[in-house]
């Protein structure tokens, strides 16, 4: 659960508390999608039996029992397929507890600002908008004056995106460096952010 909450000091907003929240968030989405990540490979290369993993499993709760049967994982390419889905779930909550970190941040997506941060941001609130209108089939969704090009050459990210041509079409994660370019984009962020306000960060290096 994201701890990130809305709180109040003397009636004002408690932004520093709100940020050092969401850091958090977006420490446990990358260590989440970095499980991800690790459970796909590791099921690649053959390391999970789907004997021994496609048992009829039954977890007891206290309101009741919940069983799965047996049958849902019963070969390689269902146990590979249904890893691969775990870390498009868990990049997507990674996208969008990184954007909210910045709107806590009061740092608004500009597509006028030009400079580092702005197309840094520009291009994570791009990122967010494809995830929030559809997480299973992810779609670029690209309004008004952020229909341009968006180029981004710092930090190890070397992006160069038609956002005008993207509109309406299947989001992927190579079109922004696969998932190393998403990570370096997300230990720019954090940068970012912390220069915002300093608060602990988690970033990989």
């Amino acid at each position: 659960m994201w701890r990130a909450q809305l709180r109040f000091r003397d009636g004002e907003p408690d932004v520093t508390t709100l940020l050092a929240e969401a850091m958090e968030d977006i420490n446990i989405a990358f260590l989440q999608l970095e499980f991800a990540i690790k459970l796909l490979s590791f099921c690649e290369l053959g390391n999970v039996d789907p004997i021994k993993f496609d048992t009829d499993h039954v977890i007891v709760l206290p309101e009741g029992n919940l069983n799965f049967p047996t049958g849902h994982f019963d070969d390689a390419d269902r146990i590979n397929r249904a890893a691969s889905i775990s870390v498009l779930l868990a990049f997507s909550a990674s996208v969008l507890v990184l954007d909210q970190a910045f709107e806590i941040a009061r740092m608004r997506p500009d597509p006028e600002r030009n400079d580092d941060a702005g197309r840094l941001r520009t291009l994570i609130y791009m990122v967010r908008c494809a995830q929030a209108h559809g997480i299973a089939e992810p779609r670029w969704e690209v309004r008004g004056k952020f229909s341009r090009t968006l180029e981004i050459d710092s930090n190890g990210i070397d992006i160069s995106l038609d956002l005008h041509k993207l509109h309406g079409q299947r989001f992927n994660v190579e079109q922004i460096g696969g998932y190393t370019g998403w990570y370096r984009i997300y230990n720019a962020a954090v940068r970012l952010l912390t220069q915002s306000s300093p608060v602990p960060t988690g970033s990989h290096k």
